[in-house]
């Protein structure tokens, strides 16, 4: 007899831009982004986990009283069933205030960012990308060294 696999959707998350300027100025010290897992009261049969984003103070080991709930994003979801682990996921502030202060080619800075779920070892972490409003819809921004900035899942915390 088959069974069906149960699966988890990991949506596409955005963060705009005002509110991690607000979360950094709310968060003195602040060395990291922690991002949380949420599941939020819901009637959606898909489960809809997002992120709850915190600041991290490395050398007083705390966490920002100050967070936000990063929004689902289009409704892009990677479909998953396990074995799966659900870590929190770090990114250093050096790598967020290059994704949101770095212009692209023609000098445009990101309005949001968007996190898109991936797996590696039966992790969960988050490949950043950066876009901009403009008149005849959403851009993504490439950066110029094309090198991708991507969560950490923590622990382990040497995923990528």
């Amino acid at each position: 007899m088959l069974t069906e696999k149960q699966t988890q959707k990991f949506y596409w998350l955005k963060y705009e831009i005002s509110s991690i300027q607000a979360l950094i100025l709310n968060s003195p010290g602040i060395d990291h982004f922690a991002f949380c897992y949420f599941f939020p009261e819901t009637d959606q049969p898909t489960k809809p986990l997002q992120l709850i984003a915190y600041g991290y103070m490395a050398p007083s080991n705390q966490y920002s009283s100050y967070f936000d709930r990063l929004e689902i994003y289009n409704n892009s979801a990677l479909d998953l069933s396990g074995p799966i682990i659900l870590s929190n996921n770090i990114i250093s502030l050096a790598d967020i205030l290059l994704l949101i202060n770095n212009p692209d080619a023609n000098g445009d800075k990101p309005d949001y960012l968007v996190f898109v779920p991936d797996v590696n070892r039966g992790h969960i972490f988050y490949n950043v990308k950066r876009f901009k409003r403009i008149d005849t819809g959403d851009v993504e921004l490439i950066y110029d060294d094309e090198t991708p900035i991507v969560t950490n899942p923590s622990p382990p915390a040497t995923i990528n």
